[in-house]
C-alpha cells in the first residue's frame, strides 16, 4: 500500500516538474506572438484593419482640352455623372446589376457587356458601369448609396468632339483603358488616348488621379469621409491648325477622296492636315457598336486611315522637281541644255511616250517643269543614274520619316541600286541584283516603285521656298522651327526651279495656270498625275471608267510667290489630273488664306486707339 502511494506522489512529482518547466516555455511563445503582432508585424496587421474601416476612392481628372490656333475647341469636355462598382464590395453582383439596369434603364446586351468587363477586371479596381448621365438620371440611386456597398456616383467629364469628322485624323479618339493599360497603371475606368494628338500627348493631357478616404462600417456603407486629394487636371493643348482653313480644304476637296496639307514654310507649323473621308470620333465616347467598327474596316475608302501621313503613292510629276534639282546639282549638260520631244523615247524595243502625244518639240529644264514634260525628265533621269536621284530625294526629305507627332508615319519608297531595295520593292521572293535603266527612266518623272506621302510633298514645297531647310512638321502652336537637316543647294539652282513653277501658274501653257493663276496670292507649284493602271497602246482612259481604275491627281505649292507664308500639298485618290482636279482645291486654300489674312488686317486697324496731335483739343 505504501509503495503504491509512493509511486502515485512520484507521478505527480514529475507532472508538476513538467508543468512548471513548460509554463515559461509557453508563456515564452505566448509573449513572443504579441511581440509579434504588436510591433514586428503591427503595420501589416493595421493595414488590414484600415483597408476593413476605410475605402480609398480615386478621383478622375479632367482630361485637358485640345483647341486649335484660334482658341477653337477640337476636344473638349462636358460635366456629367458617371456610376463605377468595385467588385469586390458588391455581396450579390448579379442583383445589384439587375437593380441598376433598371433604375438607369440598361438593355439586356448591356448588362451582359458589363459582366465582362467586370470580369476580366481586378476585383479590387473600379470598373465603370455607366457615364455621360444627368443628375436627374442618378439623383435617385444617390440617395440610396448606402443601401448599395461597392457602387459609387462621380461627377465627372465627357470627351466632346465639335468637329469630329473634320478633325478625325490629326485629333485621334479615346477609349476605356484594356487590360495592357490596366497593367501600366491606369484604371479600368479612365480613358485613354488611342490615335492623333490624343494617343502623341497622352501624358500631357490625362492629369493625375486624386483620391478621397472613407470610414466604412461592416457591411462596406459610408460613416464619413476622411480626407481627400483633388486630381489635377491635364494640360489644355493649343494646335497650329486652323479649323477655318481645314474646313475651306475640306470643302474644296467635297465628297472625294484624298488629302490636304498646309504648312508654314518658315516654323513647320501645321495649318491644315486633312484626310477623306473621316469618321465621327464622337462614336467611341457614346459607345461605339461593333456593326459601327466593322463597317469602318470593311469600307473600301478606308476612312480609318490617315492618308496625309500614313499613305504613301506615287508622287508622279511633282518629283520631276526632285529630278531637275538632281540634274543642276550634278551639272547635268541636259540639266543646262536642251532637249527635243517627239512625244516618245524610243527605248530597246518599246517606246515611252510622254503624256503629250505630238511632243513638246524643243524643250528646256524650265519648258520641261512648265509643262510637265515625261520625255525630257526620262533623258536626264537615264543620264543621271537611280543612285544620284535616290540621294537627291533622301537629302530633300523623301524615304524618311518627317518625324511628325503623329504616329504611325509612313517613309515612302525611295529606290536605290540594291539587292535590299529590289527585294523591299517587289516581294521577297525577288532579289534580282540587276536594276534596269527603263525603271529609272520612269522613277525620273515620278512613276514605278517610288512613293511618298502628302506630308512629304507639303514639306518638299516648303524647303523649296525657305531655301532648302528640311523642317520638322509642328502639330503645337508656337513651336520654335526645328530644322532637321540643310539641303546643300547653289541660289540660282534653286531660283530656276522656283521660276519654273512660278511659270507653272503664270503661262498660258503651264499645267496649273487655268485653276491658280487668278488666285488673290500668287502662287507657284507643280501638278502630278499618277497612273494606276497601264493602259493599252494609243487607248486613253474613259469618262465612264472605274473611278478605281483613274489616275490619282496632286498638286504642290507655296505663296505668296514673292514673300512665301505657306507651302502645300493637295493629293486627290482616284482623281484624275493634277492641273484639272487637285489644283483647285489648293486655290481654294490660298483664298481662304488670304480672305483670313485680310479680315485680321482690317480688325486690328479698326481697333489701333486714336493718336491725337500735341496741343490739340480733346
Amino acid at each position: 500500500m505504501l509503495n503504491k502511494q509512493l509511486e502515485t506522489r512520484q507521478r505527480f512529482n514529475v507532472r508538476m516538474v513538467c508543468f512548471f518547466a513548460a509554463t515559461p516555455v509557453f508563456l515564452g511563445l505566448l509573449l513572443f506572438q504579441i511581440m509579434q503582432l504588436q510591433w514586428f508585424e503591427h503595420e501589416k496587421y493595421q493595414l488590414q484593419a484600415d483597408q476593413n474601416r476605410l475605402n480609398i476612392i480615386p478621383l478622375l481628372p479632367v482630361r485637358g482640352e485640345i483647341i486649335d490656333a484660334q482658341g477653337k475647341g477640337l476636344a473638349i469636355n462636358h460635366i456629367d455623372y458617371r456610376v463605377t462598382l468595385i467588385p469586390e464590395r458588391v455581396k450579390d453582383l448579379d442583383a445589384t446589376l439587375h437593380t441598376l439596369a433598371q433604375a438607369l434603364h440598361w438593355t439586356d446586351d448591356k448588362v451582359r457587356l458589363l459582366h465582362k468587363r467586370i470580369k476580366h477586371t481586378r476585383p479590387d479596381r473600379s470598373v465603370l458601369l455607366d457615364d455621360k448621365l444627368k443628375w436627374s438620371d442618378v439623383s435617385p440611386l444617390s440617395a440610396r448609396l448606402h443601401h448599395y456597398p461597392g457602387i459609387n456616383v462621380e461627377a465627372g467629364s465627357y470627351r466632346q468632339y465639335p468637329f469630329a469628322e473634320l478633325t478625325s485624323h490629326i485629333i485621334g479618339y479615346l477609349s476605356l483603358a484594356n487590360a495592357g493599360d490596366v497593367d501600366d497603371g491606369f484604371l479600368p475606368s479612365e480613358f485613354i488616348g488611342r490615335t492623333g494628338i490624343e494617343k502623341s500627348f497622352e501624358t500631357s493631357l490625362h492629369g493625375h488621379l486624386g483620391h478621397q478616404r472613407e470610414e466604412v462600417d461592416a457591411l462596406g456603407r459610408r460613416i464619413a469621409v476622411i480626407n481627400s486629394k483633388p486630381p489635377i487636371m491635364g494640360e489644355t493643348i493649343q494646335l497650329a491648325l486652323d479649323t477655318d482653313i481645314q474646313q475651306a480644304a475640306s470643302d474644296a476637296l467635297g465628297e472625294r477622296t484624298g488629302a490636304v496639307v498646309v504648312m508654314d514654310v518658315h516654323s513647320g507649323g501645321v495649318i491644315a492636315l486633312l484626310s477623306k473621308p473621316g469618321y465621327d470620333t464622337n462614336r467611341f465616347i457614346t459607345g461605339l457598336e461593333s456593326a459601327q467598327w466593322q463597317s469602318w474596316l470593311n469600307n473600301p475608302e478606308k476612312p480609318l486611315l490617315n492618308r496625309a501621313t500614313q499613305a504613301a503613292y506615287p508622287p508622279a510629276s511633282t518629283f520631276k522637281l526632285v529630278t531637275g534639282l538632281a540634274g543642276l546639282d550634278h551639272g547635268s549638260h541636259l540639266a543646262e541644255g536642251s532637249s527635243f520631244c517627239p512625244g516618245y523615247i524610243e527605248f530597246s524595243d518599246r517606246k515611252l511616250h510622254c503624256w503629250k502625244r505630238r511632243g513638246h518639240d524643243s524643250v528646256n529644264l524650265h519648258k520641261a517643269l512648265v509643262e510637265s514634260c515625261d520625255v525630257y525628265f526620262y533623258q536626264l533621269a537615264d543620264q543621271l543614274g537611280m543612285g544620284i536621284i535616290s540621294d537627291t530625294a533622301q537629302a530633300w526629305g523623301l524615304g524618311e520619316k518627317t518625324q511628325i507627332d503623329l504616329a504611325p508615319e509612313s517613309r515612302g519608297i525611295i529606290p536605290a541600286q540594291s539587292p535590299y531595295m529590289m527585294a523591299a520593292i517587289k516581294n521577297t521572293q525577288s532579289r534580282r541584283k540587276k536594276w534596269f535603266r527603263g525603271e529609272t527612266m520612269i522613277t525620273g518623272i515620278g512613276q514605278g516603285a517610288l512613293t511618298t506621302t502628302p506630308l512629304q510633298i507639303a514639306r518638299l514645297a516648303a524647303a523649296i521656298a525657305n531655301g532648302g531647310s528640311i523642317l520638322k512638321p509642328q502639330v503645337l502652336a508656337h513651336i520654335p522651327a526645328e530644322v532637321l537637316h540643310q539641303v546643300k543647294v547653289k541660289p540660282e539652282h534653286l531660283q530656276m526651279i522656283r521660276s519654273a513653277m512660278r511659270d507653272v501658274v503664270l503661262s498660258n501653257k503651264g499645267t496649273a495656270h487655268r485653276a491658280l493663276n487668278k488666285a488673290v496670292w500668287t502662287s507657284a507649284g507643280k501638278t502630278g498625275t499618277a497612273q494606276v493602271i497601264k493602259l493599252s497602246k494609243n487607248k486613253s482612259i474613259d469618262k465612264d471608267i472605274l473611278r478605281h481604275h483613274k489616275d490619282h491627281a496632286w498638286f504642290m505649292g507655296y505663296a505668296p510667290y514673292e514673300n512665301p507664308q505657306i507651302a502645300i500639298a493637295v493629293f486627290v485618290e482616284h482623281g484624275g489630273h493634277g492641273g484639272s482636279d487637285a489644283a483647285p482645291v489648293a486655290a481654294a486654300v490660298i483664298q481662304a488664306m488670304a480672305t483670313k489674312q485680310a479680315r485680321a488686317s482690317d480688325a486690328q486697324v479698326n481697333n489701333k486707339p486714336l493718336i491725337r496731335k500735341p496741343g490739340s483739343d480733346s
